[in-house]
């Protein structure tokens, strides 16, 4: 029993001392804002179809109590291809990329990708409402990642893990006042692995401070080119009906003249009218027909 004892001590203690392989990375938060970030220290170019040490745990974070008091590393622990994931610097740079907000009720949607074996659950989370990490406070973790003793037989595996924060939780770190730092994490006894992750409690997309001066200024320049349509398109509107006027009275003019032209060629056309009757009264007394002159000839005749 005591031999037993000593043997575990010691292999935690050789487990804690050597150059551990971090097992498991956040590769994903899901924002309900629609806005998706990963843990701090992720490079976005480790393959994660396999799990031997190079390169699959390059970026993925050991989060020891000892060297976060000893000063070895940041709250958010360290990785072996950056080092140390230093707060201020990460949460910066989150901020510029925008912050993937917490649902209504407080919970936290992220995708675990455990790497192999002691990346598993369970897992325990918690948050920093000032995103400095100077104090956290317990998350309740409601889908967790599966596994004993942060062991499993699984690799190179992706795994929801959901956690929410305690009811009323606002969150007011970062530039823009509005982050929190979550941070969740395993017991392996070569770890614990995990990550720290930024998000807000504001349902808007979260961006930098130098991103909304960047669209305020987009906006005025939008506002003085719009400007400049609208005068132009006065000026053209202008000129348009200036020469739509023109040619409406150069077409009015024709119309009139074309109209007295007509009306001279009608009148012409109704005097001839009215004189060819007189002329073809006259033609009979002219020209009497032959029966007529006969009759009368014949009536002389008899007399």
């Amino acid at each position: 029993m005591l031999f037993s004892t000593r043997l575990t001590a010691l292999l935690a203690l050789a487990l804690s001392t050597t150059s551990a392989h971090a097992h498991s990375v956040i590769t994903n938060v899901a924002g309900a804002n629609g806005v998706a970030a990963q843990a701090f220290g992720v490079i976005a170019s480790t393959p994660r179809d396999g799990s031997t040490p190079v390169p699959f745990e390059q970026d993925t974070s050991i989060i020891r109590n000892q060297e976060i008091q000893n000063g070895q590393a940041g709250v958010c622990g360290r990785t072996k291809a950056g080092g140390d994931n230093d707060v201020a610097t990460q949460l910066d740079a989150a901020v510029t990329s925008g912050l993937p907000s917490a649902a209504a009720d407080g919970t936290v949607s992220m995708t675990l990708h455990q790497v192999n074996q002691d990346g598993a659950g369970p897992y325990t989370c918690e948050v920093s409402t000032d995103a400095t990490g100077a104090s956290f406070a317990a998350m309740v973790v409601s889908t967790d990642v599966p596994g004993k003793n942060s062991l499993s037989n699984a690799k190179a595996t992706d795994f929801p893990l959901v956690a929410q924060m305690p009811a009323g939780t606002t969150c007011t770190g970062g530039a823009n006042g509005d982050a929190c730092l979550v941070r969740c994490r395993n017991a392996a006894l070569a770890g614990p692995f995990g990550g720290c992750v930024a998000v807000t409690t504001s349902n808007a997309t979260s961006t930098s401070v130098v991103d909304t001066a960047t669209a305020a200024t987009a906006a005025a320049s939008a506002d003085v080119a719009a400007s400049s349509v609208i005068d132009t398109d006065v000026d053209t509107a202008t000129a348009i009906l200036s020469a739509t006027d023109a040619a409406a009275a150069a077409n009015a003019a024709t119309a009139v003249s074309s109209a007295a032209a007509v009306g001279a060629s009608v009148d012409a056309a109704a005097a001839g009218a009215l004189a060819a009757p007189t002329a073809a009264a006259a033609v009979p007394a002219a020209t009497p027909h032959r029966w007529v002159a006969s009759h009368r000839a014949g009536g002389r005749s008899r007399r």
